[in-house]
């Protein structure tokens, strides 16, 4: 928050609010509001001051959910989130809070400077996150929009990188137009409502949300300090979502070959990014106590009981799969077999082969038992492939039909079986939005469908009644024909 005044110009620098809070200079901004450094002058005490932007507050709407998201902050009173202690308007009608006021930087600024951060540091960190939503989470409130640049780093009392959740519940209001500042990533908004990289399958998939969808992106800011980039990116906003639908993380290892990360950290952040929710942990205190152990070389219970899908590191080998067990019907063939030969074998005065002279009853037992000396090839399987085809639409929701009409699944995200190489059309409809894509699948894939709204059918207008009258069809003249008099036509 040591940044350079912004728009000394500003109307509102320098004015009076409520009669306490004196405005010195703005510090930051982004899509919904302003911040401003002030002072609240009858105390002499520094504060940041949030104000919304004129544009939104207009709307009843937003200014009662801003209100709201205040008193939650304002209601959790846990040392690790940002505290705001008042609510007001501004005497051009734009609503602010005040807020205590913060010297620091976000996660997002060290990692833009450092590209990683150690193991060590990085667990204190989000160990001090999972307090704080724990106790967010008390209170059944989620934060929804955790990210590095809602983790502010302060030093408090000689403990440096003292965590500050900013912009708590933010991300609720699904039906504001955001664009944050350049260079950072954009809060999209919508139906699906998040910052795309740090966004939870179900979030992804517009589905009903609940605190694990924090745990997940704590899992997401795991990786990133690990790796040094987000396990997920993409050029589009649906394109990321796609992945964080379908698609295993990569190895941290692989993004980062330096990376000093753990077989016990890295099962750690491998469960914290289940893709289902009930394979997750299952609140903030278990991922933190999965945390602790980890550090500790160690494997929390929690982490044991459910296992991580996706690329992972085993902590120890995995048990041997077990024999099949044999009918006993097996064994008392091959018993009959065994005994049958040795008959033959010892009729046969001990050679390896038995004499064309030899009863026939010695050779008929052999071939009954079905003792071929030559095995034949196995039989090729000349079935068709099967590929996993990956379906998404934009939005989600929509019940994707083949070629034919016939069902292929009720509602996307989902996942169809293809036959490799063949030319396959599949068709998307949501409501009165529809979509179509044709693809030629030949391996595991995704497919994106963009749904578009009918067009609107343009009426011709009506002809007035006043319209020159059609023109009868002539007929020839005959010389019989009586002629019209001029006065008559």
């Amino acid at each position: 928050m040591g940044a350079k005044p912004i728009d000394p110009e500003d109307p509102l620098i320098g004015t009076l609010l409520a009669g306490r809070y004196e405005v010195i200079r703005r510090i930051g901004e982004g899509g919904m509001g302003l911040v401003y450094e002030g002072k609240h002058r009858d105390i002499d005490k520094p504060v940041a001051i949030k104000v919304l932007r004129d544009n939104l507050s207009r709307r009843p709407d937003v200014v009662a959910r801003f209100r709201q998201e205040a008193k939650s902050a304002s209601r959790i009173g846990h040392k690790n989130i940002v505290d705001v202690s008042d609510f007001g308007e501004t005497q051009y009608g734009s609503s602010y809070f005040v807020m205590e006021f913060l010297e620091g930087e976000d996660l997002a600024n060290v990692l833009g400077r450092e590209v990683t951060v150690d193991p060590q540091r990085t667990c204190r960190i989000v160990l001090q996150c999972c307090r704080a939503l724990a106790a967010a989470h008390a209170k059944q409130i989620v934060h929804r929009d955790i990210k590095p640049e809602n983790v502010f780093l302060i030093e408090r009392d000689g403990v440096k990188d003292f965590v500050k959740i900013v912009d708590f519940g933010i991300a609720k209001m699904g039906d504001i137009e955001t664009e944050g500042q350049p260079g950072r990533k954009l809060t999209k908004t919508g139906m699906i409502f998040g910052t795309p990289e740090y966004m939870s399958p179900e979030q992804a998939a517009g589905k009903e949300l609940d605190h694990r969808v924090d745990v997940y992106a704590l899992g997401i800011i795991l990786y990133e300090c690990l790796a040094g980039r987000v396990p997920f990116v993409g050029d589009t906003f649906m394109g990321v979502l796609t992945q964080h639908l379908f698609s295993e993380p990569p190895s941290i290892v692989e993004m980062n070959p330096k990376a000093q990360i753990s077989a016990e950290l890295e099962l750690v952040i491998a469960k914290a990014l289940a893709k289902d929710p009930d394979k997750r942990y299952q609140d903030t205190a278990e991922l933190a106590e999965a945390i602790e152990c980890a550090l500790d070389g160690r494997v929390s219970r929690a982490t044991a009981m459910t296992p991580p899908s996706g690329r992972m590191i085993p902590v120890r080998d995995t048990d041997p799969v077990p024999r099949r067990k044999r009918p006993r019907w097996v064994w008392a063939a091959a018993a009959g077999v065994t005994a049958a030969a040795l008959w033959v074998w010892i009729g046969s005065g001990g050679k390896p082969g038995a004499e064309a002279s030899d009863p026939p009853m010695e050779e008929t037992t052999l071939l009954a038992v079905g003792a071929p000396t030559v095995q034949e090839p196995p039989p090729t399987d000349d079935r068709p492939s099967l590929v996993n085809l990956h379906v998404a639409t934009a939005p989600m929701g929509a019940r994707i039909l083949y070629l034919d009409g016939s069902e292929a699944c009720a509602s996307t995200p989902c996942t169809l079986e293809a036959t490799s190489g063949t030319p396959l059309v599949l068709r998307a409809k949501l409501g009165r939005r529809t979509g179509r894509t044709r693809i030629t699948p030949m391996q595991e894939e995704t497919v994106l469908i963009e749904l578009k709204a009918p067009k609107k059918a343009t009426t011709k207008p009506r002809k007035s009644a006043e319209a020159k009258p059609r023109r009868k069809r002539e007929t020839p003249t005959r010389a019989s024909d009586l002629k019209v008099p001029e006065w008559a036509r």
